[in-house]
């Protein structure tokens, strides 16, 4: 895929939010130097309480080296409380400060930096696992008819183990995977798909063939080993291969072959455009998220610009993703 936004671009604006959340960490730290005398205290008590308990199990097996190991742990435990509370209350003004940077970055564009992204199960990868959680990301508005959502998503499958011993005896117990995204959820109406998925794989592998036989979905190999080998194209079996063919052109694949396959999972239903890479968003690496969304613009210029098979401007989709600063690079 063609890039909006440069690696040139991702380093930029790192290092913006860098130097400006570095900023604003020290005047947190003025104005707030030391931690609260509450979380002193409070994480006194707690280490010292967990020294006295790990020495009273010493003390009952060691007898008097369990006692002195019982005087050892609970002092260590108060004197570690006065470095381990300046240390959470820095962290908390780090992070409090790079959150403040984030929200302005995204305030000047008219987003909204939020906790929890709004996602709804509309594509498979939203609706995957046992269950779901967002974390913090921004909403807000390419045009006015391009509210997007980017952020933290994550699913979690959960599973039932049952263990059996020697002697026959079987317990149970929970398993938990979680599986944590970066997503950007934005609206591609009027397309010719009613629904679409574009990931790393092999269009005309077994899997695909397998996944196309057990769903409404089908795999649709194009004119390019090197896509069919690197990508999984599959689309609703109502489409017109030749209508898939078209958007897709020779032209549209180079560019994805060019791009790599990479994390990136692509998801089209109802409407709804899903891009997606494995991992977590980080406050310290707001490019990154910032890119994915622009591959989602890109993406969609792809499946709805006219004529079909031709490669979007990549200009007047970096000054929608970007504004005034599009022309920085």
């Amino acid at each position: 895929m063609h890039d909006l936004f440069t690696a040139e671009d991702r380093e930029r604006l790192n290092a913006a939010m860098a130097t400006g959340s570095g900023s604003r960490y020290d005047e947190l730290l003025a104005a707030d130097p030391a931690p609260s005398r509450n979380m002193r205290i409070g994480l006194a008590v707690g280490l010292g309480v967990l020294g006295l308990i790990i020495g009273g199990v010493l003390t009952a097996v060691l007898g008097l080296i369990g006692v002195i190991a019982l005087v050892v742990l609970a002092a260590g435990g108060v004197v570690l409380s006065r470095p381990l509370a300046r240390h959470l209350h820095e962290g908390g003004l780090r992070s409090q400060a790079e959150q403040e940077v984030v929200g302005g970055y995204a305030a000047e564009r008219g987003w909204r930096m939020v906790e929890q992204i709004p996602v709804p199960q509309v594509t498979p990868l939203l609706r995957e696992g046992d269950e779901r959680a967002t974390g913090w990301g921004v909403t807000g508005s390419l045009d006015a008819q391009s509210a997007f959502v980017a952020g933290h998503y994550e699913y979690t499958d959960v599973r039932t183990v049952t263990d059996t011993d020697a002697e026959g005896r079987t317990t149970t117990r929970e398993e938990r995977s979680t599986y944590p995204y970066s997503v950007v959820l934005l609206p591609a109406p009027g397309t010719e798909f009613q629904a679409l998925s574009l990931s790393r794989g092999s269009t005309g592998g077994f899997l695909s063939r397998v996944s196309g036989a057990l769903s409404s979905m089908k795999p649709v190999e194009l004119e390019s080993s090197e896509f069919n080998d690197d990508f999984r194209l599959m689309v609703d079996d109502a489409v017109d291969e030749v209508v898939v063919r078209t958007r897709f052109s020779p032209v549209v694949q180079v560019a994805f072959v060019e791009r790599g396959a990479g994390a990136t999972r692509v998801e089209l239903e109802a409407g709804q455009l899903l891009v997606a890479r494995s991992g977590a968003p980080d406050l310290n690496d707001l490019g990154n998220l910032v890119d994915l969304l622009g591959d989602a613009i890109w993406l969609r210029a792809v499946l709805l610009e006219d004529p079909p098979g031709r490669l979007p401007e990549v200009e007047p989709l970096r000054r929608l993703l970007l504004g005034d600063a599009a022309g920085g690079s």
